[in-house]
């Protein structure tokens, strides 16, 4: 099985938290498995999927109180009691939610008559019988809303697809030598240039393969590409699907216009999502602010703001009309732009290609997966930078570069970077990410590998 960060958060769980916890995640990012195999340690586990066990769905819909639950959930075990040291599983729980919200509008009064899950995990979490996972996808747009939540009695943990250290553990690369690229990081010194090239390979890799573990599964088993790309072409069309079933009526032609635009608007010179490229009636009175939204809270894109002024804190000229819209996952952005062949090709050798938009896709996931806030800068007299993060209450500006530095000078062009530095020098420092090893460039500008901005952790 494909190693997730997110196994030590659950094991942490387990023995600290009394809590029951809600797994959040885009569809494909690997929830279910993960949570199938940390099950397995308790003395025992019932697991429900909601969307393949229509029995246990229509029981635990009428339920009414924490005894009524408990007897039912025998019933569906099979008289099998849950007890200390065991866990229940209820997966897919945005369908439980779904159809209890159909039951509703048919009989408002349904909602008083039974109780529903979330709401009882308040009194599984006090009384301490057995451990509950509930897990979802779509979460942020469906009809299921995690703000009722009961406070203190349901944590939550979000899965993001596989980040770059993820996949090069999966591809043959050990801890040991990502380890000594981290600490290179943190010390800002050279890595090894071997280890400096292999990393900077298998990040060309994760490019066009993406995190989605069914891609990175597929690539790890056959490295032509084969299976990574019917994965992924699956992938894409269940997003489709669901932007059909969960959107509103009134959204979904649009989101979805806007969910097959993105590789062209990503590839565009400065990135930005233009309303007027959308292929819809009346574009002009179309507010996207919301849309954006529901596809950031779906998992399938990342809204990055521009900050009309870049100094911490970033959120306070956050422009909400000014957008670039990136791909949850690089490689389903990458599986849209190029066929196998092409791909494959790229892999080995991108000489004279232009990946930028590709590699500042991966910036975005992998900052975004990391906690950050993704900005962007953009000004008409200085230029645009890539993006604007805040750490250690701090603000930093950051370039993204798909090529090398100038053989001549070893310096990058980045005329906005200089630019932004030059009007405010109360910025401290700068980044700057690309094919290389590190180098310090000046008193405030730091050159890094790219695949060190897996590295930028809150």
């Amino acid at each position: 099985m494909l190693y997730r960060k997110a196994l030590p958060e659950l094991i942490k769980w387990k023995e600290k938290e009394n809590t029951c916890l809600l797994v959040k995640g885009a569809r494909q990012v690997g929830k279910t498995k993960l949570i199938e195999e940390f099950i397995k340690g308790f003395r025992s586990y019932l697991e429900i999927d909601f969307t393949k066990n229509l029995e246990a769905l229509s029981l635990l819909l009428e339920v009414r109180n924490y005894d009524d639950f408990i007897n039912r959930l025998t019933l569906i075990s099979g008289n099998k009691v849950l007890g200390k040291g065991d866990i229940l599983f209820l997966d897919e729980i945005q369908y439980y939610y779904e159809i209890r919200e159909d039951r509703i509008k048919a009989d408002p009064e349904f909602r008083e008559r039974y109780i529903d899950i979330i709401t009882l995990s308040k009194d599984i979490a006090e009384r301490g019988s057995f451990r509950m996972i509930l897990s979802g996808s779509m979460l942020g747009v469906s009809v299921f809303n995690v703000n009722h939540n009961p406070t203190g009695y349901l944590k939550e943990l979000t899965m993001y697809p596989m980040d770059f250290e993820e996949f090069a553990l999966a591809n043959g690369i050990n801890q040991g030598l990502i380890d000594e690229a981290k600490e290179a990081f943190e010390k800002r010194v050279m890595v090894a240039e071997s280890l400096n090239q292999l990393l900077l390979r298998r990040f060309n890799e994760y490019v066009f393969v993406g995190g989605y573990p069914a891609a990175v599964q597929g690539y790890v088993d056959d490295p032509s590409l084969d299976m990574t790309s019917s994965a992924l072409g699956i992938i894409d069309d269940w997003y489709k699907a669901d932007i059909i079933k969960y959107a509103s009526r009134e959204d979904r032609l649009v989101i979805l216009e806007m969910y097959n635009l993105l590789p062209s608007e990503i590839t565009m010179k400065n990135r930005k999502f233009v309303k007027s490229h959308l292929d819809v009636p009346n574009f002009k009175n179309i507010d996207l602010k919301d849309r954006f939204l529901w596809l950031k809270s779906s998992g399938i894109a990342i809204p990055t703001y521009n900050v009309s002024n870049p100094i911490y804190p970033l959120a306070i000229s956050k422009e909400s009309k000014i957008v670039k819209l990136f791909m949850g996952d690089v490689g389903l952005l990458t599986h849209k732009l190029f066929d196998k062949e092409a791909k494959r090709r790229l892999i080995v050798d991108k000489t004279g290609f232009d990946l930028g938009a590709a590699y500042e896709n991966a910036a975005a996931e992998l900052l975004y997966g990391h906690g950050h806030d993704t900005y962007f800068h953009s000004n008409k007299k200085r230029g645009e930078i890539d993006f604007m993060i805040e750490r250690n209450m701090e603000a930093i500006p950051i370039e993204i570069k798909s090529y090398s530095p100038d053989k001549k000078s070893g310096r990058f062009n980045h005329a906005a970077l200089d630019n932004l530095l030059e009007a405010h020098q109360e910025i401290k420092q700068a980044w700057v990410f690309g094919i290389n090893n590190f180098k310090q460039e000046s008193s405030k500008v730091s050159n890094f590998p790219i695949y060190m901005i897996d590295f930028v952790r809150r």
